[in-house]
């Protein structure tokens, strides 16, 4: 069974989107946040996104320079030679990342993503349900798991 989550199976996907997105033309950190969301159909957080920018310049994969825009500063970051030859030398990775974030897209725009908000809804209120409810939230887990596995599996019978 895949583990899921950003720690998990993704957790290196976002480096890798930010850096192929920079391939293709520098960018300031809010319209690169706009590019990984049109690639993904997810807005990264700004608690992950800003230090992972941070990180990718300690390592030398990404430079960034302060420019005017509009009367203040702000840094326009771009790929660095050896995050160029980072991504050519992890180009499966990067393949795997772009496949990955197409689904997240897909899962997003189909309104799956709900899922997540029913999830937090039930970890939060699940205290006060009493045994009945209980019993038919186990009932519609597992009825949803079933369906949903079936449906990936090509099960007409779903």
């Amino acid at each position: 069974m895949r583990k899921f989550g950003i720690k998990g199976r993704y957790g290196g996907a976002l480096k890798l989107l930010i850096l192929y997105s920079l391939k293709e033309s520098p960018s300031y950190a809010y319209a690169l946040m706009r590019k990984i969301e049109d690639l993904t159909g997810f807005k990264p957080s700004s608690g992950a996104f800003f230090p992972l920018l941070r990180h990718l310049e300690r390592h030398g994969l990404i430079e960034s320079e302060e420019v005017d825009k509009d009367g203040r500063r702000i840094k326009v970051y771009k790929l660095s030679r050896r995050g160029l030859e980072f991504l050519e030398a992890h180009q499966p990775q990067v393949q795997e990342s772009l496949r990955l974030a197409k689904s997240f897209k897909k899962f997003n725009e189909m309104g799956c993503s709900r899922i997540f908000r029913v999830i937090g809804e039930l970890v939060e209120n699940i205290d006060r349900l009493n045994e009945s409810q209980l019993e038919e939230l186990r009932r519609v887990v597992l009825d949803f798991e079933y369906r949903v596995l079936g449906i990936l599996k090509g099960d007409a019978n779903v």
